[in-house]
């Protein structure tokens, strides 16, 4: 079965750590972190962020999450194990970044020895059909293969071409673009699932521009 995948060693690698082993687990952090921090760096992370990153992405890696397994066992040896690393590792990065945009914001000096309690927007009542939309996306999202979203997010949320891409995962542009189609359609399908069965009255049509073909 290994001698098929492109990287048997990557993959057999993260089995090893997926098992326990705390050798191949040592050899994980001590032969990504480095690369990972710099190309945090170089995607525009602060050395903190990188750094931060970095060493939560072993735990998000081999922690068991609650109804899925860890994320490294999403991994399937056909892209180089750094090159996938460094996807998730970005992931991470930018919902973080995302995260601190929400955060409130704190008005005014606070009194002595009384912080100044953070000020939040007040909700606001969402429309039906955005409330079915959300929901609909969300639903596609979380069922998209792992690797699949974050090479659609890359592409869409983060802008990288499809030649960074095919970099990043070690394979063709040709490859990228099949995987980004296949995943695009499975998100249509799973969304336009969702509103038909949230409202079936909605007659909703999915178009992808010709520009989101482009690379």
């Amino acid at each position: 079965m290994l001698d098929v995948l492109p990287h048997p060693e990557d993959f057999l690698l993260a089995q090893k750590c997926l098992e326990g082993d705390v050798r191949a687990i040592r050899q994980l952090q001590e032969t990504y972190a480095n690369p990972i921090k710099e190309y945090l760096l170089h995607r525009g992370a602060t050395p903190h962020e990188a750094e931060d990153v970095t060493d939560s992405l072993w735990a998000d890696c081999l922690a068991e999450r609650p109804g899925n397994r860890p994320r490294l066992a999403t991994y399937a040896g056909n892209s180089a194990l750094q090159a996938w690393l460094k996807a998730v590792a970005l992931n991470r990065l930018v919902q973080q970044k995302r995260r601190e945009k929400r955060d409130p914001i704190v008005i005014g000096d606070p009194p002595e020895g009384k912080p100044v309690p953070p000020v939040h927007e007040p909700p606001q009542v969402e429309a039906p059909l955005l409330e079915i939309m959300r929901g609909a996306v969300e639903a596609a999202f979380h069922e998209c293969d792992a690797q699949d979203f974050v090479l659609v997010q890359l592409a869409h949320a983060n802008g990288l071409l499809g030649r960074e891409l095919a970099v990043m995962f070690s394979c063709s542009e040709a490859k990228i673009s099949r995987d980004l189609e296949r995943a695009r359609k499975s998100i249509a399908g799973v969304t336009l699932g969702y509103v038909r069965q949230k409202d079936p009255w909605l007659d909703l049509q999915w178009e992808i521009s010709s520009s989101s073909a482009k690379w």
